[in-house]
């Protein structure tokens, strides 16, 4: 039986096994090596300028991939790889690529999809437009246009006769949180932004974040006040919906009234999770608006006082945010547009004359890449764009690579992945999706302590979540993943979102300005409970994240291991939340708030016989591999009790944060080590520097930590060594690495977080 260690590091538990594992894997190399001697390559080509009838060759391409495809599938019959090389142009895909068993190579000859050298590929989804279709407004549309803007300047786009399938309902639902209904609309390649209220660079005041308005306290579980009569805790009562002089609560109650929709996206009670709701009423003489459905937990943020019990709301601290969605009557800046239902219309002010541009729709709902149960394939060097769905969808696959990508302009996740092994995601860039980068769940056994061999190394992820605010990368229920030198920045929450996992590494990550429309949140932000053990954080460099913390062990999350690691600018640079064994020992911290362990789990039940007892039990920790995982992670850790008898025990106050340790850091102009008032915790050793120039940094203006300080060189030895190597590197894939000025990683790109911005645990 073979466990993982936290260091990744295999521990023999039984010596027959490896010696039978040995001769196999002997057997394999005698067997493999005649074949692949035997096999060859072969080379298919695909051109716009093709024919599906022609041989497929370089001097005569097919014409589509899906002609390709079946003749590889063809080729793989006689054991041959094959290599379909894919000239330059754009593809579009009226059905989605699958890929299954059928298309799977092997080992030695896999089946490789490649953009042609030197040449710009791209596969697409997206519905062209022309531009005569788009037509003046229509008598009842000029009434509605935004006093401050030139209604010449909007056009409409009938949507009659286009067959388009998401156009019917801004959603089948009265209130929805992360899932997206609408088509997404594009001008040569860009997303367009769905017209919304504030503006995105819009600050009210200069006081609001921008793109926000606040409420001004609740009126009940449906209602909040947009102007005074509201009593709520910062007793700001400024009517920001009006304030501008454009009649605006009236313009919108008028628009009501001719049988329009009228959605928020709002914070209503916790400022992370927005629901987007639909307004059932609007009440100029009352200023308030209230929703058909009750917001989740009621109106009002739970932070704020009791107004009432049954039903539950309360009186608002006056810092819910919220925005307006998908009007007409907020079109005021060039590229924003809605899709009106009543009128069957798209409104749109184009950035440029419609004949000088390509504007499109995605309406798909498929992937557009989908591989289930396949093995043995890879992608090179493509594009990626059009869809509402994902970019590339992949289930149950095997030896998967996806390498030199540019996936964008996906309505959900760039590349998601459910089960399978040996998935590589490298190199690729991801950016402009409507949801997350790349998502990794259910890979690996986690029961039985097995291991994937996927990772997720040199990716450049950024400006994502355009449309569902979600992290960068999420992982769930894995086991080994490695998640290695990727960028990650221009995020709205977390960079990584870590759900139940274990033994995994991250390493040489680099994360900057991220959080930028949520709060609670991490950039490296891991959740599940007592049975997390095993994940490794280290040689990671978090800056510029002023609106979020660094490493973030939330709700019990525990077992975790930070080191030698660089936060520079965050709220907490370590927060550890109620969990066990959560350990922060040799990291550099600057410019930090606070690092903190903290004894929530007192106050919100962390205790035997709730899910995070459950979760621990789903595992079977007294059985193998988990019996003897525990006595590795014990030893490994330097723990003082028992894994897992005194986690289980009542006696020992699992609620509290036992085991948790910050240990031999040090922090350079920032806030304390802040230790709980309960628990076995340790917090020993750590250095202080009072300024930032006494840390010697060679370049702090330009990000580059080399230091000659030989303080944190005790903290951190080989600091100026692996500091070079933090993020995106140069490989066969990626040719060139952005500067971080290039990628704005010099400064924090919103304003910083305060305690609204945490959570004060409060359920």
């Amino acid at each position: 039986m073979n466990s993982i260690t936290p260091f990744g590091y295999k521990l023999t538990l039984n010596l027959n096994l490896i010696t039978v594992l040995c001769l196999l894997c002997l057997s394999e190399k005698t067997i493999a090596q005649p074949a692949a001697k035997k096999s060859q390559t072969v080379n298919l080509y695909v051109s716009k300028a093709g024919n599906d009838a022609w041989a497929g060759t370089l001097k005569a391409p097919f014409a589509t991939l899906g002609k390709a495809q079946k003749a590889a599938r063809q080729i793989v019959k006689s054991k041959h790889g094959v290599v379909i090389w894919i000239m330059g142009g754009t593809y579009s895909l009226t059905e989605p690529l699958m890929f299954n068993e059928e298309d799977s190579g092997t080992p030695h000859q896999p089946v490789i999809y490649r953009g042609y050298p030197n040449e710009e590929v791209t596969l697409s989804g997206l519905i062209s437009i022309s531009g005569d279709k788009w037509k003046p407004l229509s008598a009842d549309a000029l009434k509605r246009v935004h006093p401050k803007t030139n209604a010449a300047d909007i056009k409409e786009l009938d949507l009659t006769g286009l067959n388009l399938s998401h156009v019917k309902q801004f959603a089948p639902v009265n209130q929805f949180e992360d899932k997206w209904y609408i088509i997404d609309l594009f001008a040569s390649n860009k997303r367009q932004p769905l017209s919304q209220w504030p503006n995105q660079n819009e600050s009210i005041r200069n006081i609001n974040d921008a793109g926000w308005v606040t409420c001004n306290g609740a009126k009940d579980n449906y209602t909040f006040y947009y102007a005074n009569g509201g009593k709520p805790e910062d007793k700001d009562e400024v009517n920001e919906v009006d304030l501008d002089r454009t009649n605006r609560s009236e313009r919108w109650s008028a628009m009501m009234a001719n049988g329009h929709d009228l959605w928020l996206k709002g914070f209503w009670r916790v400022p992370w999770g927005p629901y987007t709701s639909k307004v059932k009423k609007l009440d100029v003489q009352q200023h308030t608006i209230s929703f058909i459905e009750e917001p989740p937990g009621g109106m009002g943020s739970k932070y704020s006082e009791i107004a009432n019990q049954s039903p539950l709301w309360r009186v608002g601290n006056g810092k819910e945010k919220w925005m307006a969605l998908n009007l007409l009557e907020e079109i005021d800046t060039s590229g924003e547009w809605a899709l009106d239902v009543k009128d069957n219309k798209i409104y749109y002010y184009p950035p440029a004359p419609l004949n000088k541009m390509q504007v499109s729709i995605a309406d798909s709902d498929k992937p557009l890449l989908t591989l289930r149960g396949a093995s043995n394939i890879q992608f090179q060097s493509i594009n990626v764009s059009g869809t509402l769905s994902n970019g590339f969808e992949i289930t149950n696959s095997h030896h998967i690579k996806i390498a030199g990508c540019n996936i964008s302009n996906v309505g959900n996740t760039g590349i998601w992945v459910n089960g399978g092994d040996d998935v590589t995601i490298q190199s690729n860039n991801i950016f402009d999706t409507g949801g997350s980068g790349i998502e990794v769940q259910t890979t690996g056994n986690r029961k039985k302590l097995i291991a994937t061999r996927s990772k997720l190394i040199n990716n450049h992820i950024h400006h994502i979540a355009r449309i569902s605010f979600k992290e960068a990368i999420q992982l769930r229920e894995c086991v080994g993943l490695t998640i290695a030198h990727n960028l990650i920045h221009d995020v709205p929450k977390s960079a990584v979102r870590t759900d139940l996992i274990n033994n995994c590494v991250f390493e040489y990550n680099e994360v900057h300005n991220i959080a930028l429309k949520e709060a609670d949140n991490g950039a490296f932000y891991n959740y599940g409970g007592w049975s997390t053990y095993g994940n490794i954080f280290r040689y990671n460099f978090v800056h510029h994240v002023n609106r979020s913390n660094g490493f973030y062990c939330d709700d019990g999350d525990s077992g975790d291991m930070f080191y030698n690691n660089i936060v520079h600018d965050a709220i907490d640079a370590i927060k550890f939340g109620g969990g066990h064994d959560n350990i922060a020992h040799n990291n550099v911290f600057i410019k930090t708030k606070n690092q903190v362990i903290d004894d929530r789990g007192t106050s919100r039940n962390y205790k035997l016989g709730t899910a995070y007892e459950e979760r621990l039990q789903d595992m079977e920790p007294f059985k193998e591999p988990w019996k003897s995982y525990g006595k590795i992670i014990q030893k490994q850790y330097g723990l003082r009790h028992s894994l897992w008898s005194d986690v289980l025990n009542p006696a020992w106050r699992p609620d509290l944060p036992n085991g948790c340790a910050m240990i031999d850091n040090i922090a350079i102009e920032s806030g304390p080590f802040t230790k709980p008032e309960h628990g076995d915790v340790t917090i020993t050793n750590n250095a202080r520097l009072p300024l930032v120039k006494d840390a010697l940094f060679r370049n702090y203006p330009g990000m580059d930590l080399r230091t000659g300080s030989k303080a944190i060189l005790r903290t951190f030895p080989n600091l100026n060594k692996v500091f070079v190597s933090m993020g995106l590197i140069k490989d066969q894939y990626r040719l060139r690495v952005p500067t971080r000025k290039e990628t704005g990683g010099l400064v924090n790109r919103a304003k910083a977080g305060d305690a609204w911005n945490e959570d004060q645990f409060v359920d």
